[in-house]
């Protein structure tokens, strides 16, 4: 906590404060490259993965956080955090931290990567990082138009794992195609005849998935090596997203 300067607000109407709320737009966080963490597990993951906090609000007296690396400490009142805060119950801290720079080409050298497009639901995305985690896969791709990577209700929902795995954003197909000289591409769709889990997954793939709105885009489709699905029973068509993903992620861990 060398050199971390500490100071007290105690009106919502302070600029600080006012740039603090326009972070939870997601064009202006992104612009700002910053995130907003809240909920205490988010924190003190930050604090066990010994990251920095530029700015860290919490109530006067509040000893939890003497071990971490904060910049500024801001000391706030209730009403404040509420003012702050992303989360329908009361919190008792909120953290800033720097987004970081995720460098494309790591992505060349990692075997097992799983590419998400067009995601919009931050609870699906969240579970899908928490499930690669869980099981193995080295990084993931979000393709497309899909939700803020670091909306308060992905990284909830990733419990804490955003921070684990590599994940880069991209709209680039001939990054896809560069991939494609090292990697196998293959497609998650509800039409194919290729039974998912008759597939041998060898080293160094891709694992595509789409929305559940919209599936895949014919894009990926049509540089697909190979397209897979669930045979399923009872007629039903298709499974949420976040569940086919942890199915196919365990499966590759464990089965294959």
């Amino acid at each position: 906590m060398n050199n971390m300067t500490q100071t007290e607000i105690t009106s919502t109407q302070n600029d600080l404060i006012k740039y603090i709320v326009k972070l939870q737009n997601p064009k202006f966080r992104k612009s700002e490259k910053l995130i907003l963490i809240d909920g205490e597990k988010s924190l003190f993951d930050i604090v066990q993965r010994k990251m920095e906090f530029i700015w860290l609000f919490i109530k006067k007296g509040d000893e939890r956080f003497k071990n971490a690396k904060i910049k500024n400490l801001v000391y706030v009142n209730d009403e404040i955090l509420k003012k702050i805060s992303t989360t329908t119950s009361p919190t008792s801290a909120v953290g800033i931290i720097k987004e970081k720079n995720v460098d494309k080409n790591i992505f060349k050298n990692l075997s097992k990567i799983a590419l998400i497009e067009n995601i919009k639901d931050p609870g699906n995305l969240g579970t899908i990082i928490r499930s690669a985690a869980a099981f193995s896969i080295d990084g993931i791709i979000l393709f497309g138009s899909c939700v803020d990577l670091y909306n308060s209700k992905v990284i909830r929902a990733s419990a804490q794992n955003i921070f684990t795995l590599p994940i880069l954003r991209t709209n680039d197909i001939n990054f896809i195609k560069e991939l494609k000289k090292n990697h196998k591409l293959i497609s998650m769709v509800v039409d194919s005849k290729n039974d998912f889990m008759k597939h041998k997954f060898e080293k160094n793939f891709i694992l595509a998935f789409g929305s559940e709105a919209e599936g895949l885009s014919e894009e990926i489709r049509q540089l697909s090596d190979i397209n897979l699905s669930f045979f399923m029973d009872n007629n039903v068509e298709s499974l949420n997203l976040a569940l086919c993903s942890a199915i196919s992620f365990s499966y590759i861990k464990y089965l294959n």
